[in-house]
Formats: C-alpha cells, structure tokens, sequence
C-alpha cells in the first residue's frame, strides 16, 4: 500500500512538472518568433539591403493610419483636417492647405493626396542627399530605432509574463492570452518602429561646415637674433663653458654668502627612561605625566 502511495503520489508530480515545462515551451516559442523576425531584419540591414523601396512603402503606411485615426468614414463633416495636418506635420514636411482638403469627399482621395504629397517630399530630400546617402542613412536609422523599441519590447513581455498566470483566476488559458497580447504588442512596437523611421528620415538635414580660413597675419614668428646662447650665456656670466654644472653652480654661487644654521632636535625618552632633566626620576613619573 505504501509503494503503490508513493507511485502514485511519484506519478501525480511528474505529471505536473510536465505541464509545467510545455506551457514554458510555449511561452518561449511565441518570444522565438518574434525573435527570429527582428534578428533576420536586422542582418539584412547590416548586409546592405537597399531600403529605398520599404521606406516608400513605410511613409504610405504611416500615412494611412494617421488618416483612419483622424479621418474614418467618408464623411468629411466628421473629419478633424486640423489634428490630421498637425500630426502629419510632426513625420514630413507637408505643403497641402486645409481648404484643399477640405475639398475631398471620400478618404480613399485624401491617403492618394496625402501619400503623394509625403512621396514627393521623400524624393526631393532624396535628389539632395544623393542615392548613396540617403540609403546608409536609412539603415543606420532603421538599425538604432529597432534596437531600442525591441529592448523596450522585451522589458514588457517580461512584465506581462509575471502576471500572465493571474488570467486563469478569469477562467482565461495564461497561455492563450500570452500569444494574443504578445502578438498585439509585436504589432504596436512594429508600428512604433515605422513611425519612428519616417520622422528620423523625413525630418532629416545635413549641415556641411565650411572649412574656416586661417589668416595668416594673426601669426608673428619670433626667434632669438642669436639661436644658440650657450656661449654668449656663459661670456655674460663670466663662466667658463668647459666647467662641469656642479663647478659651474659653485661659481655662481660663490659670490652670496648662505648663513647655515644648525638645526638641533630634542629626542623624547621612552615612558621607562630617565627623564632628561636630571631628576632621576623616570620619563612617566616626571615630565610624561
């Protein structure tokens, strides 16, 4: 009876430990996904890929979503154009006026009229940038602005997972929604992530400094009538040069009279020696006291 306790006791904890170790697996294959995602993007960055394509895609893609969240519906007297315009003015430079789209009446011809405007600034900055320029400029940006949303990313996948496992109090699978929210905050920092890379892009000035010129008047050039004073020091100084330094200083120094004191320095006895004035008396029973 006791061995058949103990199996089945032995059984019931291997079971859950079981359990245990594949909700982790799961756990660990919705952060393998998105892993894989971010790593493989940013090697091909890093290998030179040519984003001048994704980036025109990416500007549409911003701009359509600013104008679902301003814009929805293809009533323009529920539009708010002034937060749309304010808000599109933070990612590019935009040169569409209120009245003309205001004119609009359907939000399909607002995002053609909104994209082509921010193409057509993407195009300008890029004829004076140069091709080249402008490619290792985006990749340098997209690789700075994913690293730092996909640290930000992890920090909050790890507070999700801390408090995932309360969802089943909800009569919820932690792991289910793991996997949904997961994936939902995935789909945020991505859109984070192009937002961040067209204000970056957009936005971006080059400033050449001109290389100032040196006046050469500022400079005087000033050097002893005689460059080597060794001897002439020496003729001033009645010194002959073929005395050693010591000798040399002792000359020198012959003329100024240095009156030397003695310096005398009274030793203190030790606590069990005769104390120094004569007593007899030792040093901690006289003086020392």
């Amino acid at each position: 009876m006791v061995s058949k306790a103990i199996e089945r006791a032995q059984q019931t904890v291997e079971g859950r430990n079981f359990e245990i170790r594949k909700d982790v697996l799961k756990y660990d294959e919705v952060m393998n996904q998105q892993r894989k995602i971010i790593y493989k993007r940013r090697q091909q960055i890093l290998d030179g890929e040519d984003l001048g394509d994704e980036a025109q895609r990416i500007i549409q893609d911003v701009i359509v979503r600013l104008t679902k969240v301003y814009c929805d519906g293809n009533y323009p007297e529920t539009w708010n154009i002034e937060s749309l315009m304010k808000d599109a003015a933070n990612y590019y430079p935009i040169t569409l006026s209120v009245e003309k789209i205001s004119s609009l009446s359907s939000t399909s011809q607002l995002q053609e009229l909104l994209v082509e405007d921010a193409l057509n600034s993407y195009l300008t900055k890029e004829s004076e940038l140069g091709s080249d320029r402008l490619r290792e400029i985006e990749r340098r940006v997209m690789l700075d602005v994913i690293d730092q949303h996909w640290r930000e990313h992890l920090y909050e996948m790890d507070y999700l997972r801390e408090g995932i496992n309360l969802r089943a109090m909800g009569q919820r699978d932690p792991v289910t929604e793991w996997q949904r929210e997961g994936f939902q905050m995935f789909e945020s920092m991505m859109e984070v992530v192009e937002n961040d890379f067209v204000q970056f892009v957009m936005k971006l000035e080059i400033v050449r400094e001109e290389p100032k010129e040196i006046s050469q008047d500022k400079f005087v050039y000033q050097a002893p009538d005689n460059p080597v004073q060794g001897s002439s020091v020496y003729k001033n100084m009645n010194i002959d040069p073929s005395l050693s330094a010591a000798a040399q200083g002792s000359v020198q120094n012959s003329g100024e009279a240095v009156a030397k004191t003695p310096v005398q320095v009274e030793q203190t006895p030790g606590r069990n020696e005769l104390c120094s004035c004569g007593s007899g008396k030792k040093y901690k029973h006289c003086h020392g006291k």
